[in-house]
């Protein structure tokens, strides 16, 4: 199950005061932030790699 898919099947206890299902909602969006962050760094990382083949001799 996607992790988006997982915090909106346990919103609804989330939004009922479920301690339990508001600590795991916590840890799901966390893990889905660590794992956008991610995402980019390997694009960004990307890009400069794409940016040195085009521009030899001039590295940033």
């Amino acid at each position: 199950m996607r992790l988006e898919d997982e915090r909106l099947r346990i919103a609804p206890e989330v939004t009922g005061g479920d301690r339990e299902a508001f600590e795991e909602d916590r840890r799901l969006e966390r893990r889905i932030m660590e794992l956008a962050g991610t995402d980019r760094g390997a694009r960004a990382d990307e890009l400069r790699e794409a940016w040195r083949k085009n521009h030899p001799g001039g590295d940033r």
